[in-house]
Protein backbone atom coordinates (compact mmCIF):
# COMPACT_ATOMS: atom_id res chain seq x y z
CA UNK A 1 0.00 0.00 0.00
CA UNK A 2 0.58 3.95 -0.08
CA UNK A 3 -0.37 5.09 2.81
CA UNK A 4 1.70 7.10 4.90
CA UNK A 5 1.89 8.71 8.02
CA UNK A 6 2.26 12.22 6.86
CA UNK A 7 0.05 15.23 7.38
CA UNK A 8 -1.25 14.14 9.94
CA UNK A 9 -3.19 17.26 11.13
CA UNK A 10 -4.95 16.84 7.70
CA UNK A 11 -5.70 13.40 8.32
CA UNK A 12 -7.10 14.36 11.88
CA UNK A 13 -9.49 16.64 10.33
CA UNK A 14 -10.72 14.20 8.06
CA UNK A 15 -11.16 11.90 10.68
CA UNK A 16 -13.30 14.24 13.07
CA UNK A 17 -16.06 15.25 10.45
CA UNK A 18 -16.04 11.86 8.64
CA UNK A 19 -17.83 8.72 9.26
CA UNK A 20 -15.63 6.05 9.63
CA UNK A 21 -17.97 2.89 10.45
CA UNK A 22 -18.34 2.01 6.78
CA UNK A 23 -15.07 -0.52 5.47
CA UNK A 24 -15.14 -0.72 1.19
CA UNK A 25 -13.90 -4.14 -0.29
CA UNK A 26 -12.18 -3.41 -3.30
CA UNK A 27 -11.30 -5.66 -6.03
CA UNK A 28 -8.91 -4.39 -8.71
CA UNK A 29 -7.48 -5.69 -11.45
CA UNK A 30 -4.13 -4.07 -12.70
CA UNK A 31 -3.37 -7.00 -15.63
CA UNK A 32 -1.30 -5.02 -18.54
CA UNK A 33 -3.48 -3.35 -21.08
CA UNK A 34 -4.72 -5.17 -23.96
CA UNK A 35 -4.83 -9.11 -22.04
CA UNK A 36 -9.28 -8.47 -21.30
CA UNK A 37 -9.56 -6.49 -18.20
CA UNK A 38 -13.02 -5.33 -19.75
CA UNK A 39 -13.78 -8.48 -21.51
CA UNK A 40 -13.40 -10.22 -17.99
CA UNK A 41 -15.74 -7.50 -16.26
CA UNK A 42 -18.32 -7.50 -18.87
CA UNK A 43 -18.66 -11.06 -18.98
CA UNK A 44 -19.00 -11.34 -15.26
CA UNK A 45 -21.72 -8.86 -15.34
CA UNK A 46 -23.25 -11.05 -18.28
CA UNK A 47 -23.71 -14.23 -16.89
CA UNK A 48 -25.73 -13.77 -14.00
CA UNK A 49 -28.59 -11.60 -13.87
CA UNK A 50 -27.49 -8.20 -11.69
CA UNK A 51 -27.88 -4.52 -11.87
CA UNK A 52 -24.59 -2.90 -12.60
CA UNK A 53 -22.68 0.29 -13.28
CA UNK A 54 -20.16 0.45 -15.56
CA UNK A 55 -17.86 3.22 -16.03
CA UNK A 56 -15.70 4.27 -18.60
CA UNK A 57 -13.11 7.29 -19.21
CA UNK A 58 -15.23 8.67 -22.00
CA UNK A 59 -19.03 8.99 -23.62
CA UNK A 60 -17.02 8.11 -26.94
CA UNK A 61 -16.54 4.61 -25.54
CA UNK A 62 -20.14 3.91 -24.76
CA UNK A 63 -21.22 2.16 -28.09
CA UNK A 64 -17.94 -0.32 -28.16
CA UNK A 65 -19.07 -1.08 -24.75
CA UNK A 66 -22.69 -2.00 -25.76
CA UNK A 67 -21.28 -3.90 -28.45
CA UNK A 68 -19.46 -5.99 -26.42
CA UNK A 69 -22.05 -6.92 -24.21
CA UNK A 70 -24.33 -7.90 -26.61
CA UNK A 71 -21.54 -9.91 -28.22
CA UNK A 72 -20.44 -11.28 -25.19
CA UNK A 73 -23.69 -12.45 -24.01
CA UNK A 74 -24.82 -14.11 -27.11
CA UNK A 75 -21.09 -16.03 -26.68
CA UNK A 76 -22.66 -17.25 -23.65
CA UNK A 77 -25.66 -18.24 -25.06
CA UNK A 78 -27.35 -15.58 -22.39
CA UNK A 79 -30.20 -13.33 -23.61
CA UNK A 80 -28.14 -9.22 -23.29
CA UNK A 81 -29.39 -7.05 -19.94
CA UNK A 82 -30.75 -4.32 -20.37
CA UNK A 83 -28.30 -1.54 -21.15
CA UNK A 84 -29.11 2.24 -20.55
CA UNK A 85 -26.81 4.96 -20.98
CA UNK A 86 -26.04 8.02 -18.97
CA UNK A 87 -24.02 11.29 -19.92
CA UNK A 88 -23.59 14.92 -18.70
CA UNK A 89 -24.53 17.62 -21.11
CA UNK A 90 -21.53 20.54 -20.30
CA UNK A 91 -24.13 22.66 -21.27
CA UNK A 92 -25.46 22.08 -17.46
CA UNK A 93 -22.45 21.16 -16.02
CA UNK A 94 -23.00 17.81 -14.80
CA UNK A 95 -26.29 18.78 -13.39
CA UNK A 96 -28.78 16.73 -15.30
CA UNK A 97 -26.58 13.71 -15.21
CA UNK A 98 -26.07 13.51 -11.23
CA UNK A 99 -29.89 13.09 -10.88
CA UNK A 100 -30.73 10.39 -13.94
CA UNK A 101 -27.29 8.50 -11.70
CA UNK A 102 -28.78 9.01 -8.18
CA UNK A 103 -32.88 7.83 -9.77
CA UNK A 104 -31.34 4.58 -11.38
CA UNK A 105 -32.02 2.41 -7.99
CA UNK A 106 -35.69 3.41 -7.98
CA UNK A 107 -36.42 3.89 -11.79
CA UNK A 108 -35.29 0.49 -12.25
CA UNK A 109 -36.47 -1.62 -9.22
CA UNK A 110 -38.41 -3.91 -10.86
CA UNK A 111 -35.34 -5.06 -13.53
CA UNK A 112 -33.37 -7.90 -13.00
CA UNK A 113 -31.01 -7.46 -15.41
CA UNK A 114 -29.20 -4.17 -15.86
CA UNK A 115 -26.24 -2.21 -16.85
CA UNK A 116 -25.90 1.60 -17.05
CA UNK A 117 -22.78 2.89 -18.78
CA UNK A 118 -21.30 6.01 -17.71
CA UNK A 119 -18.11 8.31 -17.68
CA UNK A 120 -16.17 9.10 -14.92
CA UNK A 121 -17.32 12.63 -14.25
CA UNK A 122 -20.60 11.48 -13.30
CA UNK A 123 -18.72 8.75 -10.55
CA UNK A 124 -17.73 12.22 -9.31
CA UNK A 125 -20.36 13.62 -9.23
CA UNK A 126 -22.51 11.41 -7.81
CA UNK A 127 -24.30 10.42 -4.56
CA UNK A 128 -24.76 6.03 -4.40
CA UNK A 129 -26.21 5.92 -0.94
CA UNK A 130 -28.88 4.06 -2.51
CA UNK A 131 -27.76 1.84 -4.72
CA UNK A 132 -27.28 -1.25 -1.99
CA UNK A 133 -27.88 -4.45 -4.01
CA UNK A 134 -26.09 -3.16 -7.00
CA UNK A 135 -22.34 -3.79 -8.46
CA UNK A 136 -19.91 -0.83 -9.80
CA UNK A 137 -17.19 -1.94 -12.21
CA UNK A 138 -14.58 1.08 -12.87
CA UNK A 139 -12.67 1.23 -16.13
CA UNK A 140 -9.57 2.66 -16.11
CA UNK A 141 -9.04 4.42 -12.58
CA UNK A 142 -9.83 8.55 -12.79
CA UNK A 143 -7.51 10.36 -10.66
CA UNK A 144 -10.16 10.62 -7.79
CA UNK A 145 -9.66 14.38 -7.20
CA UNK A 146 -11.82 17.79 -8.23
CA UNK A 147 -9.01 20.54 -8.67
CA UNK A 148 -9.93 23.71 -9.72
CA UNK A 149 -7.84 26.91 -10.22
CA UNK A 150 -9.74 30.25 -10.25
CA UNK A 151 -9.23 34.00 -10.56
CA UNK A 152 -12.06 36.08 -8.99
CA UNK A 153 -10.85 39.37 -7.76
CA UNK A 154 -14.36 40.82 -7.78
CA UNK A 155 -15.43 37.94 -5.62
CA UNK A 156 -13.77 38.29 -2.25
CA UNK A 157 -16.89 39.13 -0.60
CA UNK A 158 -19.47 36.63 -2.61
CA UNK A 159 -17.28 34.11 -0.74
CA UNK A 160 -16.58 35.82 2.34
CA UNK A 161 -20.15 36.01 3.20
CA UNK A 162 -21.35 32.28 1.70
CA UNK A 163 -17.71 30.15 2.73
CA UNK A 164 -16.17 29.74 6.02
CA UNK A 165 -12.36 28.89 6.10
CA UNK A 166 -10.63 26.51 8.68
CA UNK A 167 -7.02 26.28 9.05
CA UNK A 168 -5.96 22.61 8.64
CA UNK A 169 -2.16 22.32 7.65
CA UNK A 170 0.31 25.05 6.14
CA UNK A 171 -1.52 27.48 3.78
CA UNK A 172 -4.51 24.69 3.66
CA UNK A 173 -8.37 25.72 4.86
CA UNK A 174 -11.42 23.65 4.68
CA UNK A 175 -14.06 25.36 3.34
CA UNK A 176 -17.86 24.72 4.64
CA UNK A 177 -20.28 27.02 4.02
CA UNK A 178 -21.83 30.23 6.32
CA UNK A 179 -25.16 30.29 7.09
CA UNK A 180 -25.60 32.53 4.14
CA UNK A 181 -24.37 29.60 2.31
CA UNK A 182 -26.74 27.38 3.29
CA UNK A 183 -29.17 29.54 1.61
CA UNK A 184 -28.52 28.48 -1.65
CA UNK A 185 -28.73 25.63 -3.87
CA UNK A 186 -25.90 24.33 -6.28
CA UNK A 187 -28.50 24.44 -8.94
CA UNK A 188 -28.99 28.15 -8.42
CA UNK A 189 -25.23 28.90 -8.32
CA UNK A 190 -25.17 26.88 -11.70
CA UNK A 191 -28.13 29.19 -13.40
CA UNK A 192 -26.20 32.44 -12.08
CA UNK A 193 -24.10 33.42 -15.36
CA UNK A 194 -21.75 35.25 -13.40
CA UNK A 195 -21.34 32.47 -10.97
CA UNK A 196 -21.99 28.84 -12.82
CA UNK A 197 -18.42 28.23 -12.93
CA UNK A 198 -18.58 27.74 -9.69
CA UNK A 199 -21.48 25.30 -9.58
CA UNK A 200 -19.22 22.02 -8.49
CA UNK A 201 -17.54 23.92 -5.97
CA UNK A 202 -20.68 25.11 -4.57
CA UNK A 203 -22.21 21.71 -4.63
CA UNK A 204 -18.69 20.03 -3.02
CA UNK A 205 -18.63 22.67 -0.33
CA UNK A 206 -22.48 21.45 0.31
CA UNK A 207 -21.57 18.01 0.70
CA UNK A 208 -18.51 18.58 3.23
CA UNK A 209 -20.93 21.21 5.76
CA UNK A 210 -23.50 18.19 6.05
CA UNK A 211 -23.40 16.32 9.67
CA UNK A 212 -21.07 12.90 8.93
CA UNK A 213 -19.58 14.05 5.83
CA UNK A 214 -17.52 12.07 3.46
CA UNK A 215 -15.75 14.74 1.61
CA UNK A 216 -13.42 17.73 2.47
CA UNK A 217 -12.96 20.55 0.37
CA UNK A 218 -9.54 22.52 0.44
CA UNK A 219 -8.26 25.44 -0.72
CA UNK A 220 -4.96 27.22 -0.58
CA UNK A 221 -6.40 31.09 0.72
CA UNK A 222 -5.92 31.60 4.23
CA UNK A 223 -8.40 34.59 3.45
CA UNK A 224 -11.25 35.25 1.39
CA UNK A 225 -9.69 38.84 0.49
CA UNK A 226 -6.50 37.50 -0.82
CA UNK A 227 -8.37 36.41 -3.76
CA UNK A 228 -8.95 40.63 -4.38
CA UNK A 229 -5.31 40.90 -5.92
CA UNK A 230 -6.24 40.38 -10.05
CA UNK A 231 -2.56 38.85 -9.85
CA UNK A 232 -3.73 35.95 -7.83
CA UNK A 233 -4.82 32.78 -8.87
CA UNK A 234 -6.09 30.52 -6.50
CA UNK A 235 -7.60 26.53 -5.82
CA UNK A 236 -9.95 24.27 -4.40
CA UNK A 237 -9.66 20.80 -4.18
CA UNK A 238 -11.56 18.01 -3.42
CA UNK A 239 -10.29 14.40 -3.20
CA UNK A 240 -13.12 11.68 -3.47
CA UNK A 241 -13.61 9.10 -1.11
CA UNK A 242 -14.27 5.34 -2.12
CA UNK A 243 -16.57 5.06 0.68
CA UNK A 244 -18.76 6.99 -1.48
CA UNK A 245 -19.39 3.35 -2.93
CA UNK A 246 -20.06 1.36 0.38
CA UNK A 247 -23.13 1.24 -0.80
CA UNK A 248 -22.53 -1.59 -3.64
CA UNK A 249 -22.71 -4.87 -3.32
CA UNK A 250 -19.08 -5.33 -5.35
CA UNK A 251 -16.66 -2.91 -6.62
CA UNK A 252 -14.35 -3.15 -9.32
CA UNK A 253 -11.37 -1.31 -10.39
CA UNK A 254 -9.59 -1.99 -13.97
CA UNK A 255 -6.39 -0.45 -14.75
CA UNK A 256 -2.73 -1.07 -15.11
CA UNK A 257 -0.43 -0.33 -12.76
CA UNK A 258 -3.19 0.96 -10.62
CA UNK A 259 -1.85 0.59 -7.35
CA UNK A 260 0.64 2.77 -8.27
CA UNK A 261 -2.05 4.96 -9.98
CA UNK A 262 -2.21 8.48 -8.21
CA UNK A 263 -5.93 7.64 -8.04
CA UNK A 264 -5.50 4.87 -5.40
CA UNK A 265 -2.35 6.31 -3.66
CA UNK A 266 -4.68 9.43 -3.04
CA UNK A 267 -7.30 7.20 -2.00
CA UNK A 268 -5.20 5.35 0.31
CA UNK A 269 -3.79 8.42 1.95
CA UNK A 270 -7.61 9.79 2.79
CA UNK A 271 -8.67 6.10 3.66
CA UNK A 272 -6.10 4.75 5.89
CA UNK A 273 -7.02 1.33 6.91
CA UNK A 274 -10.68 1.82 5.36
CA UNK A 275 -10.33 0.08 1.96
CA UNK A 276 -9.87 -3.53 1.68
CA UNK A 277 -7.96 -4.00 -1.09
CA UNK A 278 -8.03 -7.27 -2.98
CA UNK A 279 -5.95 -7.89 -6.48
CA UNK A 280 -8.10 -10.14 -9.15
CA UNK A 281 -6.10 -12.69 -10.77
CA UNK A 282 -3.92 -11.28 -13.00
CA UNK A 283 -4.28 -11.64 -16.70
CA UNK A 284 -2.13 -13.03 -19.44
CA UNK A 285 -3.14 -13.33 -23.01
CA UNK A 286 -4.31 -17.05 -24.13
CA UNK A 287 -3.75 -16.30 -27.48
CA UNK A 288 -0.53 -16.50 -29.18
CA UNK A 289 1.05 -12.94 -30.04
CA UNK A 290 3.05 -12.51 -33.13
CA UNK A 291 6.26 -11.02 -32.14
CA UNK A 292 6.87 -7.65 -33.58
CA UNK A 293 9.76 -4.77 -33.01
CA UNK A 294 8.95 -1.73 -31.59
CA UNK A 295 10.71 1.57 -31.75
CA UNK A 296 10.02 4.62 -29.53
CA UNK A 297 11.29 7.68 -31.08
CA UNK A 298 11.75 10.84 -29.04
CA UNK A 299 13.14 14.29 -29.66
CA UNK A 300 14.18 16.21 -26.49
CA UNK A 301 16.06 15.63 -22.98
CA UNK A 302 13.96 18.38 -22.05
CA UNK A 303 10.56 17.59 -20.16
CA UNK A 304 7.35 18.60 -21.72
CA UNK A 305 5.33 20.80 -20.37
CA UNK A 306 2.49 22.80 -21.15
CA UNK A 307 4.80 26.41 -20.52
CA UNK A 308 7.11 25.19 -22.53
CA UNK A 309 4.32 24.63 -25.30
CA UNK A 310 3.82 28.14 -24.42
CA UNK A 311 7.36 29.74 -25.05
CA UNK A 312 8.53 30.83 -28.78
CA UNK A 313 11.07 28.10 -28.21
CA UNK A 314 8.72 25.59 -27.30
CA UNK A 315 6.68 26.75 -30.47
CA UNK A 316 9.40 25.99 -32.85
CA UNK A 317 9.93 22.78 -31.32
CA UNK A 318 6.35 21.98 -32.10
CA UNK A 319 6.52 23.43 -35.37
CA UNK A 320 9.90 21.17 -36.32
CA UNK A 321 7.92 18.43 -34.88
CA UNK A 322 5.26 18.21 -37.18
CA UNK A 323 6.79 18.80 -39.63
CA UNK A 324 8.92 15.68 -39.34
CA UNK A 325 5.76 13.71 -38.20
CA UNK A 326 4.18 14.55 -41.65
CA UNK A 327 6.76 12.63 -43.58
CA UNK A 328 6.82 9.79 -41.47
CA UNK A 329 3.10 9.14 -40.34
CA UNK A 330 1.35 7.38 -42.93
CA UNK A 331 -2.12 9.01 -44.04
CA UNK A 332 -5.07 7.29 -42.71
CA UNK A 333 -2.92 4.57 -41.41
CA UNK A 334 -1.68 6.48 -37.85
CA UNK A 335 -3.11 7.79 -35.31
CA UNK A 336 -1.73 11.19 -33.45
CA UNK A 337 -2.41 13.47 -30.35
CA UNK A 338 -1.21 16.22 -28.90
CA UNK A 339 -2.76 18.82 -26.17
CA UNK A 340 -6.08 20.76 -27.57
CA UNK A 341 -6.15 23.75 -25.04
CA UNK A 342 -3.72 26.97 -24.80
CA UNK A 343 -3.67 30.37 -23.21
CA UNK A 344 -6.70 33.25 -25.06
CA UNK A 345 -5.40 34.34 -28.51
CA UNK A 346 -2.05 31.75 -28.57
CA UNK A 347 -2.31 28.88 -30.86
CA UNK A 348 -2.79 25.45 -29.58
CA UNK A 349 -0.05 22.65 -29.36
CA UNK A 350 -2.10 20.68 -31.95
CA UNK A 351 -2.40 24.02 -34.08
CA UNK A 352 1.29 24.19 -33.99
CA UNK A 353 1.74 20.28 -35.06
CA UNK A 354 -0.33 21.27 -37.81
CA UNK A 355 -1.19 17.26 -38.83
CA UNK A 356 -3.97 16.08 -40.67
CA UNK A 357 -6.99 16.48 -38.48
CA UNK A 358 -8.76 13.06 -39.59
CA UNK A 359 -6.44 11.01 -37.92
CA UNK A 360 -5.95 12.77 -34.84
CA UNK A 361 -7.58 11.62 -31.91
CA UNK A 362 -7.58 12.87 -28.31
CA UNK A 363 -5.66 12.07 -25.83
CA UNK A 364 -7.71 9.92 -23.66
CA UNK A 365 -8.59 6.89 -25.25
CA UNK A 366 -8.05 3.81 -23.01
CA UNK A 367 -10.59 1.11 -23.71
CA UNK A 368 -11.17 1.26 -27.43
CA UNK A 369 -9.92 -1.41 -30.08
CA UNK A 370 -10.87 0.64 -33.15
CA UNK A 371 -7.38 0.93 -34.21
CA UNK A 372 -6.28 -2.21 -33.90
CA UNK A 373 -5.18 -2.09 -37.26
CA UNK A 374 -2.47 0.73 -37.34
CA UNK A 375 1.05 0.11 -36.16
CA UNK A 376 1.67 4.29 -36.50
CA UNK A 377 0.94 6.76 -33.31
CA UNK A 378 2.52 10.08 -32.05
CA UNK A 379 1.46 11.40 -28.73
CA UNK A 380 2.95 14.89 -27.72
CA UNK A 381 1.21 15.58 -25.26
CA UNK A 382 1.92 17.18 -21.00
CA UNK A 383 -0.10 16.86 -18.07
CA UNK A 384 2.55 17.95 -15.77
CA UNK A 385 0.74 19.29 -12.25
CA UNK A 386 0.44 23.58 -11.79
CA UNK A 387 2.18 25.31 -9.30
CA UNK A 388 -0.93 25.15 -7.03
CA UNK A 389 -2.07 21.26 -7.45
CA UNK A 390 2.21 20.70 -7.06
CA UNK A 391 1.51 22.72 -3.55
CA UNK A 392 -1.38 20.48 -2.80
CA UNK A 393 0.36 17.52 -3.29
CA UNK A 394 3.35 18.48 -1.16
CA UNK A 395 0.65 19.43 1.86
CA UNK A 396 -0.30 15.62 1.38
CA UNK A 397 3.11 14.58 1.65
CA UNK A 398 3.40 12.94 -2.33
CA UNK A 399 6.02 13.62 -5.25
CA UNK A 400 4.25 15.28 -7.90
CA UNK A 401 6.38 12.98 -9.77
CA UNK A 402 3.43 10.55 -9.31
CA UNK A 403 0.98 13.28 -10.55
CA UNK A 404 3.39 13.38 -13.74
CA UNK A 405 3.48 9.64 -14.02
CA UNK A 406 -0.33 8.90 -13.91
CA UNK A 407 -1.74 11.05 -15.68
CA UNK A 408 0.84 12.24 -18.64
CA UNK A 409 3.40 9.27 -18.70
CA UNK A 410 -0.17 6.38 -18.21
CA UNK A 411 -2.10 9.07 -20.53
CA UNK A 412 0.30 8.68 -23.40
CA UNK A 413 0.96 4.73 -22.66
CA UNK A 414 -3.03 4.12 -23.20
CA UNK A 415 -2.93 6.09 -26.50
CA UNK A 416 0.11 4.54 -27.95
CA UNK A 417 -1.12 1.05 -27.04
CA UNK A 418 -4.34 1.38 -28.89
CA UNK A 419 -2.30 0.29 -32.05
CA UNK A 420 -1.65 -3.23 -33.17
CA UNK A 421 0.77 -3.93 -30.84
CA UNK A 422 -2.76 -5.45 -28.60
CA UNK A 423 -3.52 -7.72 -31.93
CA UNK A 424 -2.27 -10.91 -31.35
CA UNK A 425 -1.55 -12.04 -35.28
CA UNK A 426 -0.37 -8.77 -36.28
CA UNK A 427 3.73 -8.47 -36.25
CA UNK A 428 3.86 -5.37 -38.63
CA UNK A 429 6.46 -3.02 -36.84
CA UNK A 430 5.18 -0.50 -34.16
CA UNK A 431 6.73 2.73 -34.54
CA UNK A 432 5.69 5.53 -31.85
CA UNK A 433 6.75 8.81 -31.64
CA UNK A 434 6.82 11.19 -28.21
CA UNK A 435 8.12 14.15 -26.91
CA UNK A 436 10.67 13.60 -24.06
CA UNK A 437 13.23 11.10 -23.15
CA UNK A 438 11.16 10.48 -19.78
CA UNK A 439 7.96 9.99 -21.78
CA UNK A 440 9.88 7.41 -24.13
CA UNK A 441 11.77 5.62 -21.27
CA UNK A 442 8.54 5.01 -19.32
CA UNK A 443 6.79 3.33 -22.48
CA UNK A 444 10.03 1.04 -23.11
CA UNK A 445 9.60 0.18 -19.39
CA UNK A 446 6.02 -1.11 -20.10
CA UNK A 447 6.78 -2.54 -23.43
CA UNK A 448 9.78 -4.37 -21.81
CA UNK A 449 7.50 -6.48 -20.17
CA UNK A 450 5.74 -7.85 -23.03
CA UNK A 451 7.20 -11.07 -24.04
CA UNK A 452 5.82 -10.41 -27.96
CA UNK A 453 7.76 -7.13 -27.89
CA UNK A 454 11.36 -6.24 -28.49
CA UNK A 455 11.18 -2.32 -27.97
CA UNK A 456 14.00 0.05 -28.57
CA UNK A 457 14.53 3.46 -28.20
CA UNK A 458 15.45 6.33 -30.62
CA UNK A 459 16.47 9.91 -30.26
CA UNK A 460 15.78 11.81 -33.46
CA UNK A 461 17.51 15.79 -33.20
CA UNK A 462 15.43 18.37 -34.99
CA UNK A 463 17.83 20.82 -34.72
CA UNK A 464 16.42 22.84 -32.54
CA UNK A 465 17.64 23.46 -28.78
CA UNK A 466 15.61 23.55 -25.94
CA UNK A 467 17.60 25.54 -22.94
CA UNK A 468 16.10 25.65 -19.52
CA UNK A 469 13.90 28.77 -18.88
CA UNK A 470 16.33 31.67 -17.54
CA UNK A 471 15.66 33.59 -14.44
CA UNK A 472 13.76 36.95 -14.43
CA UNK A 473 12.37 38.10 -17.30
CA UNK A 474 9.30 39.01 -18.13
CA UNK A 475 7.22 39.33 -14.70
CA UNK A 476 5.30 36.68 -13.65
CA UNK A 477 1.65 37.70 -14.38
CA UNK A 478 -0.60 34.98 -12.39
CA UNK A 479 0.49 33.94 -9.13
CA UNK A 480 -0.37 31.44 -6.24
CA UNK A 481 -1.47 32.67 -3.11
CA UNK A 482 1.99 31.32 -1.81
CA UNK A 483 3.97 33.62 -4.53
CA UNK A 484 1.90 36.17 -3.83
CA UNK A 485 3.12 35.60 -0.46
CA UNK A 486 6.43 35.40 -0.84
CA UNK A 487 6.79 38.57 -3.21
CA UNK A 488 5.14 40.29 -0.32
CA UNK A 489 7.37 39.29 2.11
CA UNK A 490 10.24 40.02 -0.01
CA UNK A 491 8.98 43.56 -0.17
CA UNK A 492 8.79 44.21 3.49
CA UNK A 493 12.35 43.06 3.95
CA UNK A 494 14.01 45.29 1.14
CA UNK A 495 11.70 47.59 2.42
CA UNK A 496 12.74 47.31 6.30
CA UNK A 497 16.59 47.39 4.82
CA UNK A 498 15.66 49.93 3.12
CA UNK A 499 14.90 51.91 6.32
CA UNK A 500 17.67 50.74 8.18
CA UNK A 501 20.21 51.91 5.33
CA UNK A 502 18.47 55.51 5.96
CA UNK A 503 18.58 55.36 9.14
CA UNK A 504 22.60 54.63 9.58
CA UNK A 505 22.89 57.26 6.99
Amino acid sequence: GHTNNAGVAMLAYTASITNKSLTVKVYYDDSPTGVGKTTRAITSLCRQPCKALFITERKNAFDELEGEVRRISAQLGKRPPLIRRVHSDPANRGGSVVEEIEALPERYAGCSHLIVIATHAALLRSNFSDFTGWRIVIDEVPAFLDFEEKRTHLDASFFERHYALEHVIGRWHAITLTDAGHGITAAEVRADQSHAHLGVFHARVIEASRPGAKRVVLSNLADWQEMADRKVQWCWASVFSLRELAAFDRVELLGNRFRSDIGSILADWLEVEEVGWEALPSLTSARRFEHRPLTIHYFFDRPASKSLFATDQGKAALAAIGQHLATVLPQAHSIWTANDTAEPGTPTPKALLGLPENDYLTPRQAGTNRHMGVSHAAAIYSAKPSANLRGLLTALKLDPAIWTRSVEFETILQFVTRTSVRDPANGTPVHLWVFDREQATYLKDYFDTLPHVAATMSHLPLGVGLVRAAQGGRPVIVLTPEEQERRKADRRKLDAERKRRKRAA
